[in-house]
């Protein structure tokens, strides 16, 4: 398994940010056009649990991994695939983007994937 480059690591990034913000977005528009509140928290919950779990869905790919065909993977090469808790801790990390990004760009390892003890590889 080889690594990934940062172009397919920021593209598959791109795409799951999207695929996150569309339940924010519609809820918020609901929430908006309603007067009900609480819709938006809905919304916010479904894209930040989207967010954090991602990597945790079946196949054990985000949907953004799978379109740009790569995958975390635990140190061992073993999957992600139901294992939400090595997900969350290792997105979680990508609320706080300047840390990752000074870290990638030195060709480190993403803080999130040393907490998770994870790496990313080509499929």
């Amino acid at each position: 398994m080889t690594e990934v480059s940062k172009l397919n690591r920021f593209l598959g990034l791109l795409i799951d940010g999207i695929i996150a913000y569309i339940p924010m977005f519609v809820f918020s528009l609901i929430s908006v056009l309603t007067g009900i509140g609480i819709i938006y928290y809905i919304g916010l919950i479904l894209g930040i649990g989207y967010y954090l779990l991602r990597d945790a869905l079946p196949g054990g790919q985000s949907i953004g991994k799978k379109l740009i065909k790569y995958a975390a993977v635990k140190q061992d090469g073993s999957s992600l695939e139901g294992d939400y808790a090595t997900s969350a801790t290792r997105n979680v990390t990508l609320f706080i983007p300047l840390v990752d990004l000074i870290l990638v760009l030195i060709d480190k390892p993403r803080l999130g994937d040393d907490l998770a003890k994870t790496r990313v590889v080509n499929k």
